[in-house]
């Protein structure tokens, strides 16, 4: 195989992000974030739209997997969600949503935050954190300043490193309610189930295919599996 055919950001993930998680695990939860990406972009428009009145505001998908969101590889990257333009003054936004009510941090990647100048750590200027917290149908623009004052440097085990993590009581004071997320979190909950309805027959075809090979192997006959690249690679081995 040659070099120029893998993807570091995909091997990184394998080896850090997801442990605790088989392959076909971790592309259904790319895709949930993507999901949910794709109908988020209409509403921080307008939600940027109130919050500066009289601007033209135009928000953009960004990053690697700017065009193609579903073949999108995970691993870790600097690159924002999204892309704001307001009267021709760029903003980079992040986006992260909670599912659950009972966390006790709310947790931001280091690198995704702040950045070393002259030995100095400071906050990534021109930046913004936007928050959605489904079950709260609640939402924050935060800037990384604010997460960098009141969160506390800990380690985070699903991420396999160090994170700003903010405490509940703090968080959620910054929380605002909006009626509109409640159809906005439907649509999204809607297309997750049916994600995860897709990959419960993949993993019956999983299931299937452990079998069969688990025959073959019992059996003693040979069998030469022969994978066209890393990713159909690391799909069958994380079987």
């Amino acid at each position: 195989m040659s070099q120029d055919k893998l993807d570091a950001r995909t091997l990184y993930a394998q080896s850090s992000d997801i442990r605790a998680r088989t392959y076909l695990e971790y592309r259904r939860d790319m895709k949930k974030k993507a999901i949910a990406e794709l109908e988020v972009r209409e509403w921080i428009e307008n939600k940027l739209r109130e919050i500066y009145p009289g601007k033209t505001v135009k928000v953009e998908k960004a990053g690697g997997d700017k065009y193609i969101w579903f073949l999108r590889r995970g691993g870790i990257t600097r690159e924002p969600d999204f892309v704001a333009e307001i009267d021709g003054e760029r903003m980079y936004i992040e986006f992260q949503y909670a599912e659950k009510e009972d966390l006790k941090f709310y947790d931001f990647k280091v690198s995704k935050v702040v950045f070393k100048k002259e030995g100095k750590v400071e906050p990534i200027p021109g930046k913004l954190f936007f928050y959605l917290h489904k079950p709260l149908r609640s939402y924050a623009f935060l800037e990384p300043g604010w997460i960098m004052r009141e969160g506390e440097l800990g380690r985070v085990e699903a991420w396999r490193t160090e994170a700003f993590r903010v405490p509940k009581d703090k968080f959620e004071k910054e929380l605002k309610p909006d009626p509109t997320l409640d159809e906005l979190c439907q649509i999204i909950d809607a297309k997750i189930f049916l994600l995860n309805f897709q990959h419960k027959l993949l993993n019956i075809f999983k299931d299937r295919l452990s079998d069969l090979l688990q025959k073959v192997v019992d059996e003693e006959k040979i069998v030469k599996i022969i994978p066209k690249d890393m990713e159909s690679f690391l799909g069958f081995v994380s079987y």
